[in-house]
């Protein structure tokens, strides 16, 4: 049997998760400042945004799958495979459907208002919402394709998992785990899988998020997922991963250092100028991805491992605000991108606003409204004064 203690919840996970999701509303303010496109965007671009923007962006989403995948090993050890299944059905599909019906229009709403394309109010715009697919047409999930990829990641990968339950599949974890507790084997067991699929398929398939011809993030990803389920199988990766947080740390600056300043050197740089160094960027970026997943982890774990009020609360706020968050960001960036003030002073506002917007609806209405929450995926509370 494995040696993972059943009645300890690992708190650093929660930590890593509510930050990892705070930070998207950083990250998508930011995505309205740089020129990289988004759904509406400032007239002015700041250079300053862009390094900060993507050391995130590397590992913040690849960080959110891993801890889903953790965290079906753990649901799998209080429930049974058909009530996993009845349990995840309520908590993630529901809530994309709701998401994509009533959480999204006013995106692409606000979207089509900022580029002239919509002349009319909102309730004259929501039938068209279903004309055509994104970006030519109107009908998207936007942001909540993350609910969309883990849903499917779940259904697909369920059959391993309890696999992995077996007696054949103990033994088998269980001799993987002593390898992987040694110094630093994580990095190079899960490194090589995603240089594969960046090799493989990433110029093939250019990201889309559509689920039906993106190959290269949905590989990618899954991998990811199912790392963080074979990771939560034993206390002894927690703690090996946690032994050598420095390791990964320092490997982690390196080679984002790397994949930076290669791709951002002036003039012709040795990351987009021949074969060789494309695939150094190839080696470097998955390299990145996996050493800041286990060096976070690790930081977490020695330091964040707490369960604090503040803990308790954003645990349970993070998923619907995640849901929420990019429409009041949208709605925030309609009217503050048309004032007058510097991009420091307009990022700080739109920032604050969905904090407060988002936060401001999940507590008077999501909390307190059972049939709101239900469709936000929140389990209702006995009681709220």
């Amino acid at each position: 049997m494995s040696d993972l203690k059943t009645d300890t919840r690992r708190y650093y996970l929660d930590w890593l998760r509510v930050i990892a999701f705070s930070l998207l509303v950083f990250y998508h303010t930011g995505l309205m400042f740089v020129d990289w496109g988004f759904h509406i965007q400032n007239d002015i671009f700041s250079n300053d945004l862009k390094l900060p923007m993507l050391f995130l962006n590397q590992w913040r989403l690849p960080l959110l799958f891993f801890i889903s995948g953790a965290g079906i090993k753990f649901a799998l050890k209080k429930r049974t495979a058909g009530a996993f299944l009845k349990e995840r059905f309520v908590r993630i599909f529901i809530p994309l459907v709701f998401g994509i019906l009533v959480v999204i229009p006013p995106q692409v709403y606000i979207e089509r208002l900022y580029q002239n394309k919509f002349v009319g109010s909102y309730f004259q715009f929501y039938p068209h919402f279903f004309d055509g697919v994104y970006p030519q047409g109107n009908f998207t999930w936007n942001h909540l394709w993350f609910l969309v990829y883990l849903f499917v990641f779940t259904l697909i990968t369920l059959p391993l998992f309890l696999l992995f339950r077996t007696e054949k599949g103990t033994n088998f974890v269980q001799r993987l785990h002593t390898f992987l507790a040694g110094r630093a084997a994580l990095l190079f067991v899960f490194a090589v899988p995603l240089i594969i699929v960046e090799i493989t398929l990433r110029a093939a398939w250019p990201t889309t998020r559509n689920l039906i011809s993106d190959w290269y993030n949905f590989a990618f990803y899954i991998l990811i997922f199912i790392y963080g389920y074979f990771t939560a199988s034993t206390e002894k990766l927690w703690n090996a991963i946690e032994k050598d947080t420095w390791l990964y740390v320092f490997v982690g600056c390196v080679s984002f250092s790397m994949i930076y300043f290669g791709l951002h050197a002036k003039g012709k740089n040795f990351l987009e100028s021949s074969a060789l160094g494309y695939f150094g960027f190839q080696v470097f970026s998955s390299v990145n991805v996996v050493t800041w997943i286990l060096g976070l982890i690790g930081l977490a774990k020695k330091y964040f491992n707490k369960n604090l009020p503040v803990l308790q609360y954003t645990n349970k706020a993070v998923y619907p605000f995640y849901i929420l968050h990019q429409t009041v960001l949208l709605i925030a960036g309609y009217f503050i991108l048309k004032t007058d003030y510097g991009i420091a002073v307009k990022y700080l506002l739109i920032v604050a606003a969905t904090f407060i917007g988002s936060m401001v609806l999940y507590e008077l209405v999501i909390r307190r409204v059972p049939w709101i929450g239900f469709f936000f995926g929140v389990k209702p509370e006995k009681s709220i004064s």
